[in-house]
């Protein structure tokens, strides 16, 4: 299933075929912004419920998803400082990290959000109220191996963006009650 236009941007998710109630949502995903792709669709039998997660928190973060320490700053310039900030190694007080990891948090994007997302660090920013871009930089860049792959700056309508999200959600929740054995659903 795509959720919103690639052109734009879309997330494509499907759950195994062969899925069957009672089951977790395991499938595939990865996200479309243009010509770029982040996330290994290939990949598959993926947990989604964390990045179905991480999508509705985004729904509902305050726009636009912006802090006041990025004005003038470069795109790459604004990826590192968030990336230091929550996953620096340096000499800050606990204090000091975890106010930078409540600061920043809701810029971080795709960490961690399921094994289809594997090797992106990305951040995501909203500039003015219509644009969604999202910075991206592959984790051997932040591991010291060689070579790390290119920067990417991918750039998208905030509509768009939201309506993708919306989309995959709506989705998701389809699907986590499809596979939900029909004595676990609670009656309404």
């Amino acid at each position: 299933m795509m959720f919103g236009d690639p052109t734009d941007v879309a997330i494509e998710a499907m759950t195994e075929p062969h899925l069957v109630a009672p089951s977790a949502v395991w499938g595939r995903m990865c996200l479309h912004i243009g010509d770029v792709v982040l996330g290994d669709f290939s990949d598959s039998h993926c947990s989604l419920y964390g990045a179905y997660c991480e999508f509705k928190e985004l729904l509902d973060i305050p726009r636009p998803l912006w802090d006041e320490s990025f004005d003038g700053l470069s795109h790459e310039q604004i990826h590192d400082l968030v990336r230091n900030a929550i996953y620096g190694d340096d000499e800050r007080s606990m204090e000091a990290i975890l106010a930078d990891l409540q600061r920043y948090r809701n810029f971080d994007f795709l960490t961690n959000w399921g094994e289809q997302f594997d090797g992106f660090a990305s951040v995501i920013i909203q500039e003015d109220d219509q644009t969604t871009t999202i910075m991206h930089r592959p984790h051997s860049a932040w591991a010291n191996q060689s070579p790390p792959g290119p920067f990417v700056v991918a750039i998208c309508s905030t509509i768009g963006f939201r309506n993708a999200c919306s989309g995959l959600i709506e989705w998701f929740d389809s699907e986590a009650a499809r596979l939900t054995p029909t004595e676990g659903r609670t009656k309404r």
